[in-house]
């Protein structure tokens, strides 16, 4: 629990300090440990060299003089020592401690400890010794004891200083990783503080906050991909904005004509006859077609639009709209189909591709003269279907062809608002077809008036 409330910096810095000296220490005690074992290594390859060279010179001394006697003169030197004015007579082992000296019989015949002296070895212990030899022939044994024997000073002070240096460099080493870990953590630092201040101002509400990471590592993507965060954020509150007072407007209208109409038929302005309530009817039937309209783009947002596909006749199906929207016209313009002789059956939902010629169509109607004529075109490019609605009106301004799918657009308002349209056919139209995993674009045509083109490929 004590772990949850402590601040970040200090975790990062206590398991710095932790991580630090966990690695100076071993370091240590891996440097002290590779002293040691080195110098004692040394150490023993200096007494085995110093041991041939003695068993050499006993050697030579047997073979002189044909006995052992006298032989510890050759394993030890005598030295003086003067104390209080008096010379002391002082003597060390040459072989660096304890030694035996066994005859060809291993019967010990000199050493260094008296209790030793006449004693038979075994031929384990002769074994572990050093032979002495004349001719090819074994004629002793010397036996050196180095457990008892202390270090010497001189070499006790080697070692205490290597492994003083050792932790003079391990603390020294110490205090440079903290130094360089301080800096690393305000570095790791100065971009989290950045991004929780920016998180703290978006939170309440401040959108036009951007982080400022000038790192190119892991940090800096962080930060421009908090950016991309703040601005697909930003662009969508003001969609929703825009969305919810376009939604108010366009309902308003029908709902302002029904109540007004209502209120006038119970004061008794207007009868409650058919003409009267006709008009009440339509709007109502208009508020309802918007409010599926918005059904389906809430559907298109959320990823739950999925078409029922089967495989169509889209010629048929085509043709079937052009029928009823032909028979429905009372002296306005004509439309017409043109299409090839053989088009594969396409696989998408009918009745949602229905629905998107619909609206492309009473686009078209809207602004195409009566005296002129409308065409749908199919044909085959590249495994896709391409089918084209071509209408002979004003055609588009090239500032509103990027806007022309996006909902409630509905570029210049006194011609839209004159010929009616909620501004939802086309955002609902582009939704549908993109559903099916198709494209739909708009043109100009260089002979006058729009092209819309949809692209369904037939797998």
């Amino acid at each position: 629990m004590l772990g949850r409330r402590l601040p970040f910096a200090l975790k990062l810095g206590l398991s710095f300090i932790v991580v630090i000296l966990v690695a100076i220490a071993l370091v240590y005690f891996m440097t002290a440990h590779t002293i040691t074992s080195r110098f004692a290594a040394y150490n023993e390859q200096t007494r085995e060299q110093t041991a041939h060279q003695v068993c050499g010179l006993l050697a030579e001394y047997r073979l002189r003089t044909g006995t052992w006697l006298g032989a510890e003169r050759l394993l030890s030197i005598q030295y003086q020592v003067v104390a209080n004015g008096q010379v002391i007579l002082r003597r060390t082992s040459l072989v660096g401690g304890d030694f035996s000296l066994a005859d060809e019989n291993r019967i010990v015949v000199v050493s260094t400890q008296q209790d030793k002296i006449g004693v038979q070895l075994s031929r384990a212990e002769v074994a572990a010794g050093y032979p002495i030899r004349e001719g090819g022939k074994q004629i002793g044994t010397l036996i050196i004891d180095n457990s008892n024997s202390p270090l010497p000073p001189d070499e006790v002070e080697f070692l205490s200083s290597a492994k003083r240096s050792a932790l003079v460099g391990g603390v020294i080493a110490t205090g440079v990783a903290l130094f360089l870990s301080m800096i690393l953590i305000a570095q790791v630092l100065s971009p989290l503080r950045l991004l929780t201040r920016a998180t703290e101002r978006i939170a309440h509400g401040d959108l036009s906050h951007r982080v400022r990471v000038k790192a190119r590592d892991e940090f800096g993507r962080l930060g421009e991909s908090f950016n991309r965060m703040i601005d697909n954020l930003s662009r969508s509150e003001t969609v929703r904005k825009t969305m919810t007072a376009d939604i108010a407007h366009e309902l308003r209208t029908p709902v302002t004509i029904i109540q007004g109409n209502l209120e006038a038929i119970l004061d008794g302005v207007y009868p409650a006859d058919t003409e009267t309530i006709a008009p009440i009817y339509e709007e109502t039937l208009h508020l309802g077609r918007l409010i599926d309209d918005l059904r389906d783009l809430a559907l298109a947002e959320s990823g739950e639009l999925h078409p029922s596909k089967e495989p169509t006749d889209v010629v048929a199906l085509v043709n079937q709209v052009v029928d009823t929207v032909n028979a429905s016209l009372d002296g306005g313009p004509r439309v017409l189909v043109s299409a090839p002789d053989e088009i594969p059956a396409v696989g998408l939902d009918p009745m949602r591709i229905r629905q998107v010629l619909v609206n492309l169509l009473s686009n078209a109607l809207r602004y195409t003269p009566g005296d002129m004529e409308i065409r749908v075109e199919l044909e085959v490019w590249k495994r896709m279907l391409v089918l084209r609605v071509l209408d002979r009106g004003p055609g588009i301004p090239e500032d509103e062809l990027p806007h022309l799918f996006e909902r409630f657009y509905r570029g210049d308002e006194a011609r839209t608002r004159a010929t009616g349209g909620s501004g939802l056919g086309l955002a609902i139209a582009k939704q549908w077809v993109e559903a099916h995993g198709g494209k739909i674009t708009a043109s100009n045509r260089s002979e006058g008036g729009a092209c819309f083109t949809i692209l369904l490929p037939f797998s």
